[in-house]
């Protein structure tokens, strides 16, 4: 590896502000949830479950009142077994789609992620692009952004860079403030794969431009210095 090449950010470390948010969350969780949600942030990393799609997951608890209604408990518990008992991603894949056959409404989004994210892990990429274009059908921005940017993931993982960075540069235009920087990067990253290097230069110095305070800053300038047209 050449020492000099700045190291990308790291992505496992746990956000503080995330690590506030679950605990504001888990005042919604219903009592017979309880036990489950504390399995799940004390082993966030263990069992490999994204820290948005538990935020989504529990998320659901906001409207306390409907979640108080046993059926949707049950079924609130029943994802979380999947979650917790299926660690071979073909299995957690199967279990979830028999989960979404009769799912509630508002446990459909985080199973149809975390299925989403086991068919990619498993290269089930038929079934992942299903769940993303189907999560891509939300009438929330935020979701629309989060399976926008999953799914480009997804074409990557498939060898579609250019389908991928299509779709980002569509996202980017209507994806809520909140996402633009992480549609940037996954642009820079689409465009660089598909070849597109002036694109992706542009892209890397968009986002050194919004990092003043970011560790990740040497990266991006190094990135879009490495890719920059040459004169």
């Amino acid at each position: 590896m050449d020492e000099n090449k700045p190291q990308g950010p790291e992505d496992n470390a746990l956000n503080p502000a995330v690590a506030a948010q679950l605990e504001q969350i888990k005042k919604y969780v219903p009592s017979t949830s309880q036990r489950l949600f504390d399995f799940l942030t004390a082993n966030l990393k263990p069992i490999g479950i994204g820290c948005l799609v538990i935020l989504l997951g529990v998320g659901a608890y906001e409207g306390v009142s409907h979640y108080r209604a046993k059926n949707a408990a049950k079924a609130a518990d029943a994802l979380g077994v999947i979650l917790i008992e299926k660690n071979d991603p073909k299995a957690r894949v199967e279990a979830l789609e028999g989960f979404l056959k009769d799912a509630p409404d508002s446990l459909k989004a985080t199973a149809e992620l975390e299925l989403a994210a086991a068919a990619m892990i498993g290269q089930q990429y038929d079934k992942a692009d299903k769940a993303w274009t189907d999560l891509e059908g939300s009438s929330s921005p935020d979701m629309k952004a989060i399976a926008g940017i999953g799914h480009a993931k997804c074409l990557m993982l498939e060898g579609k860079a250019q389908d991928a960075l299509t779709l980002l540069t569509a996202l980017k235009e209507k994806a809520p403030e909140a996402y633009k920087s992480a549609v940037t990067r996954q642009i820079a990253v689409a465009a660089e794969a598909a070849g597109n290097t002036q694109v992706a230069s542009a892209a890397y110095a968009e986002l050194v431009g919004k990092t003043d305070d970011n560790p990740a800053k040497p990266y991006f300038e190094f990135k879009a210095n490495q890719l920059k047209p040459k004169s």
